[in-house]
């Protein structure tokens, strides 16, 4: 899955270009990709069906376990020899495809092996697993001190950190790192938010009320952005806005986002697909 994080000066030519293409009535009815369908005036993001986590997720986790800890057994070891492991059972699901659909495939010679894991699983259900999860994310009480906290943590990495894809800071489509806030520190979408989830466990933010999450934006654009938990609702962190706001203001299609309470695991907030939709590939 390959994000674009778009910096703040493509984020004000193309609001420009947005507000001018309404104004001209020419904007196609499908290209507003918010979330009307899962705001049903809750607080709380809906919790749906367990899926796959992305694969640079869980290359993240295999180098720096504790990036994924959300469960109270947070051994490092454990936590990379379950992330190695998922990542082999997606090559295998990969190979598997490629094999099974040789005939259908339109292109199959144009996935090479090294492309096999980058699956996009976050929106493809495995249906033996529960509809949804068992438990719930630790919720903070979000008072004044708190949300100081989080709004402080949010301005400070949006200020430090320079937006850049992935392509030139590490030479590949899709790597996810928390980056060192020094002078000139590069990185897209989810290196913000998982520098953000470290510096609020610094803070003392429990790692169980944060969750990275997976949305489109209404450019239909793939961004991540960082979910905490509270028993206020859900609020979210994002390099593309300066304010902390609730999940539901975010004018966000949510894809998915990590499991409560499982290292590993991810949940959709998508509804579930069709029988007849095809693995995607992102390359």
């Amino acid at each position: 899955m390959v994000m674009i994080c778009i910096n703040k000066s493509e984020k004000v030519n193309l609001l420009a270009l947005f507000t001018i293409t309404i104004m001209l009535g020419a904007l196609p009815a499908a290209s507003g990709v918010a979330a009307e369908h899962l705001t049903a005036q809750t607080a709380f993001l809906p919790a749906g069906q367990q899926i796959s986590a992305p694969t640079a997720f869980l290359e993240m986790c295999s180098r720096s376990p504790e990036d994924c800890q959300q469960s109270a057994q947070p051994q490092a070891a454990r936590i990379v020899s379950l992330a190695r492991q998922a990542m082999v059972d997606k090559y295998e699901l990969a190979f598997t495809h490629l094999t099974a659909n040789a005939a259908s495939d339109p292109m199959p010679g144009a996935i090479a092996p090294s492309q096999w894991p980058r699956l996009v699983g976050n929106r493809l259900p495995d249906t033996t697993l529960p509809a949804s999860p068992a438990a719930d994310y630790v919720r903070i009480d979000l008072d004044r001190d708190a949300m100081a906290i989080l709004k402080g943590v949010n301005r400070r990495v949006n200020r430090s950190l320079i937006a850049d894809t992935d392509a030139r800071v590490y030479q590949t489509n899709d790597y996810w790192e928390a980056p060192v806030l020094t002078r000139g520190a590069r990185g897209d979408c989810e290196d913000f938010a998982l520098v953000k989830r470290r510096l609020l466990i610094e803070q003392g933010i429990p790692a169980a009320a944060l969750s990275l999450a997976v949305v489109r934006t209404r450019y239909n654009e793939d961004h991540a952005v960082l979910v905490v938990a509270t028993r206020q609702g859900d609020f979210v962190l994002d390099n593309l806005a300066f304010t902390v706001r609730p999940w539901q203001k975010t004018g966000y299609y949510w894809v998915s986002r990590q499991a409560p309470g499982d290292d590993l695991g991810w949940v959709s907030l998508m509804p579930a697909p069709t029988p007849d939709i095809r693995i995607a590939y992102n390359r």
